[in-house]
């Protein structure tokens, strides 16, 4: 009723101006057109008066207003309802389940989540090798292999507790080279303090060569190649500090594990104990040069967004450890020694060693092209007594010595209309070699086709690689026997959920 108001002085206003108006008086005769003139000015400014507080009057209840005083009343009820008790009271929280890249379980308060995954790689092999190999077993003749193995049967538990800021990840591994036995594979806990820096405590893939970063259903090949398989440290037990820096333009990671390739030595054990007293250390930062979607860009490594710009990652590790007598320790390779039959590599372990590993890496994705290659070297420097150090035993060497090795591999997908993001091309090159008192190196070259029906989810590889002479054992990588001259052909099929 209130806005009514002044719509009635006004009209009161005018009865009184009306009614002075039609009052009978005598007339005058002083009423001079000067006057006159002067009455009407004075009306025509009460007039535009008049309209002018009409106007204020509909200002004042226009739209605006009232858009003011509905986002104000909004903003009291998100303060109610920002309270912990009176929402859990109006509205408690409840469990709800459903599909979201896995199997979900989370409350409608987000504070709690679980997503359940699964993957298997089923694989068919044929190894094909030099029926002799003379630096295993003189005249022992030996012949190819063919056959299916299940190589990852993966399980896994992630999501968060209490809130997005405290995370966790458990891996389950039933798989062939484990004998088809279940057995952790990664646990770890991840607290986010900021974005520049979050704390991951618990058993974890450590990054120290970029291949390794990527999970192993996202990669281009069957498997990944063989300096991979000579230089990766595989996983760690320890701690991880890591954040993105520079408005996530760069991503750093620092681990300190027990030791490399082992997360199952125990701490407190009757003597000897499993493990020395030195924590291996491991260091890589990621810089996104070219990005607009930092750090997501290479999840995997095939280019199945097609790239409408171009994205390029570059990167530098470092790795240390000082081994003093872990009894699960990392194998390395080196130049056989033999009086009568010399050269091939030979197996070591890295018992009496202080290893400094250093690598770079590069990845590019644009238009369905992708490329990736790294570089490692690493400085093998034998410590204590060389009496008990393995590798002075095979070599004869107590100065540092080096091993390096690099790929490079690519992949294009075929823009063939209605098969587009579906057919893709692989190639790789690479070579490894140890020097220690001699020089000994391998070459490997890979060519291969995918078929992803589903991305990296559902997809169908095939591929075929030479390696002049292996330089270590490693099923995964498919590699039998050291010092084989092998032609191996892949067929994997995948399935993740």
């Amino acid at each position: 009723m209130t806005p009514h108001i002044p719509h009635i002085l006004i009209a009161a206003g005018l009865l009184i101006l009306a009614g002075r108006a039609g009052r009978a008086e005598p007339p005058r005769d002083d009423y001079t057109p000067g006057h006159i003139a002067q009455l009407e000015e004075r009306l025509r400014m009460q007039q535009e008066r008049i309209a002018a507080l009409e106007d204020a009057l509909h200002e004042g209840c226009g739209p605006d207003v009232a858009a003011a005083r509905a986002e104000a009343l909004r903003a009291q009820v998100r303060e109610i309802l920002a309270d912990p008790e009176f929402s859990e009271a109006l509205c408690p929280p409840r469990m709800t389940a459903g599909y979201d890249r896995g199997f979900v379980i989370r409350s409608t308060d987000e504070r709690l989540l679980l997503r359940v995954n699964g993957r298997i790689q089923a694989r068919w092999t044929y190894y094909r090798i030099r029926r002799e190999n003379r630096y295993l077993s003189p005249g022992f003749r030996r012949h190819d292999r063919a056959g299916f193995d299940m190589q990852r049967i993966r399980l896994t538990f992630s999501g968060h507790a209490y809130g997005p800021d405290l995370t966790y990840r458990i891996d389950l591994r039933m798989d062939g080279p484990g004998g088809y036995d279940a057995g952790v594979q990664t646990a770890w806990v991840n607290y986010r303090v900021a974005d520049e820096l979050q704390i991951k405590v618990g058993i974890f893939k450590m990054p120290s060569v970029r291949a390794q970063m990527i999970e192993d259903g996202n990669l281009q090949f069957v498997d990944r190649a063989v300096q991979d398989a000579v230089f990766q440290f595989d996983r760690g037990l320890g701690v991880r500090f890591w954040g993105s820096l520079f408005k996530k333009r760069v991503d750093y990671y620092l681990d300190v594990v027990n030791s490399f390739n082992s997360f199952t030595a125990e701490t407190i054990t009757p003597d000897p104990p499993e493990m020395d007293n030195n924590p291996g250390l491991v260091f890589h930062a990621l810089w996104h040069a070219l990005s607009e979607r930092p750090g997501k860009d290479f999840a995997w490594q095939a280019d199945h967004e097609i790239h409408e710009y171009p994205a390029l990652d570059l990167g530098f590790q470092y790795a240390f450890n000082a081994d003093t007598g872990d009894q699960r320790t990392t194998r390395i390779p080196l130049p056989r020694p033999g009086r009568h039959s010399p050269g091939g590599f030979a197996l070591t372990s890295t018992n009496g060693l202080q290893i400094h590993q250093f690598g770079w890496d590069a990845m590019f994705k644009y238009r369905g092209f992708s490329a990736s290659g790294e570089y490692v070297l690493r400085l093998v420097d034998p410590r204590g007594d060389s009496s008990r150090v393995p590798w002075t035993q095979f070599t004869g060497q107590r100065d540092a010595t080096v091993q390096h090795g690099a790929y490079v591999q690519s992949g294009y997908m075929l823009p063939i209309p209605g098969l587009e993001r579906k057919l893709e091309v692989v190639g790789r090159v690479g070579g490894l070699a140890a020097v220690a008192n001699g020089h000994e190196g391998t070459w490997e070259y890979a060519g291969g086709i995918n078929w992803y029906f589903r991305g990296d989810d559902v997809k169908l590889q095939a591929d075929v690689t030479k390696v002049s002479e292996v330089p270590i054992t490693s099923s995964p990588h498919s590699l039998a026997n050291v010092n084989d001259d092998a032609l191996i052909f892949r067929v994997q099929f995948q399935l993740a959920l």
